[in-house]
């Protein structure tokens, strides 16, 4: 059987709680993030290159360079320098790095890399979505190029221009021949420092790899924020330096738009409730919704938000969570910000919604007129000529998952019969819509 993570899992939880208790249904599988932070942590998840994206958690603004004043010796501090000062910091983890003479503090804005003299070789014009990154960026400058990585820590979509360049990569292959000086903090330098100049200036790297033609030393104080030195073996010398810093910057655009967007506008609920699973229609408390559906249509519908449990504002092309109350049940239910900048979560879309013998026990209403407590002899007619695949657990429940062969693999109903009858629904729908 497909594995939509999401909801079969969820399905799958609700059996073996069921199993162990025979009371109450378990709660999904996939915990919810922090609600207000949960857009912006785990860049591995949430982050993606131009595509989904996986959240950073919120790091701390490197500071400025302190007044020269002579601390006593067990009370020193490594100074911070600020972006693009003429001395370079003595603290690897301070990010810098000097390239002919000229101290780089990562992450730094684009104008103030391209002010340096560096050209982009791409089209600047391309957004970035709020916690997105790229993974390659050309620059040339004197004829010589250098990888960079473009990144948006900020709440709203932002061009290239607007971004920050989060790193840099130096290796021999493109500058061959390249007189420039390049320095990282104490005093080891590109082409000429060796493995155990790193490591006494360093220490023992976070982690290594020993290949074949260089060993690598990678020194990390978090996720995407590192900086990894080959050293060839061949020519026993540094040559090449792949930094990375994924923070945010002062400045970054993290303002609140409450403008209805215009997709919520063109929203029209469908007139019936159909028999078409492709559709992705269902029946809420006696109105029919197409998924997704916008939070202010329920909330028009007699819906409440609880505000505790919910996020407030979700980030631009980000999702976020809600709770929505209705008759003492509550539809805790993950929302998608479809537009270009960050709103209030009632502006966001609804994905999917979910009614078990167990709780939520809400009239829920899917295609072929499917509710719990439905015979398995209904599903299986209403079902028929549709994709669907089934599993039956150890413990004797059956689900069935119909889904839309063209659409998104997260994307489908999942109905749970429990001896017999329909104990557990849910509809899922992410796609942005097209109307």
């Amino acid at each position: 059987m497909k594995k939509k993570t999401l909801a079969l899992l969820l399905a799958i939880s609700c059996a073996l709680s069921t199993a162990a208790c025979g009371a109450s249904e378990a709660e999904e599988a996939e915990a919810p993030l922090s609600r207000a932070n949960e857009a912006r942590e785990g860049l591995e998840k949430e982050f993606s290159e131009e595509e989904d994206d996986e959240e950073v958690e919120e790091e701390p603004e490197v500071e400025e360079a302190p007044e020269e004043e002579e601390p006593e010796e067990d009370e020193k501090e490594t100074p911070k320098v600020s972006a693009m000062s003429g001395e370079l910091s003595d603290d690897l983890y301070d990010f810098q790095i000097s390239i002919d003479g000229v101290v780089y503090q990562f992450p730094m804005w684009y104008s103030d890399f391209e002010a340096l003299g560096w050209e982009y070789d791409g089209d600047n014009t391309q957004t970035l979505s709020s916690n997105q990154y790229t993974a390659v960026e050309i620059w040339e400058k004197d004829g010589y190029e250098v990888y960079t990585r473009f990144a948006n820590l900020s709440m709203n979509a932002a061009p290239y221009a607007e971004s920050m360049v989060a790193g840099i990569t130096l290796e021999d292959y493109h500058l061959e021949d390249c007189d420039w000086e390049i320095l990282l903090p104490g005093g080891i330098q590109y082409g000429v420092s060796n493995t155990d100049d790193i490591k006494e200036a360093y220490g023992e790297p976070s982690r290594d790899y020993d290949g074949d033609l260089y060993y690598m030393m990678a020194y990390q104080m978090d996720n995407y924020r590192e900086i990894e030195l080959y050293v060839y073996k061949e020519e026993n010398a540094l040559l090449k330096i792949d930094l990375q810093n994924l923070v945010e910057l002062e400045g970054a655009d993290n303002s609140i738009d409450e403008t209805v967007p215009e997709l919520v506008e063109r929203y029209e609920a469908p007139e019936t409730l159909g028999d078409d699973f492709y559709a992705y229609t269902a029946q809420l408390e006696g109105v029919v919704y197409s998924l997704p559906c916008p939070v202010s249509v329920l909330l028009d519908n007699g819906f409440t938000i609880d505000t505790a449990n919910s996020d407030s504002e979700v980030a631009a092309g980000r999702s976020g969570w809600v709770d929505l109350r209705y008759n003492n049940q509550t539809l805790h239910t993950m929302v998608e910000n479809y537009a270009d900048y960050a709103t209030i979560v009632e502006n966001c879309f609804v994905v999917s919604m979910k009614s078990s013998a167990y709780g939520p026990k809400f009239d829920l209403v899917i295609p072929g007129g499917i509710k719990v407590g439905d015979s398995e002899d209904a599903v299986k007619k209403a079902v028929a000529s549709f994709n669907c695949e089934t599993e039956t657990s150890d413990s004797g429940y059956t689900y069935y998952e119909i889904y839309d062969p063209d659409g998104s693999s997260l994307d489908s109903y999942i109905i749970v019969v429990e001896d017999g009858s329909v104990s557990s629904i849910e509809v899922r729908n992410s796609e942005e819509p097209e109307y």
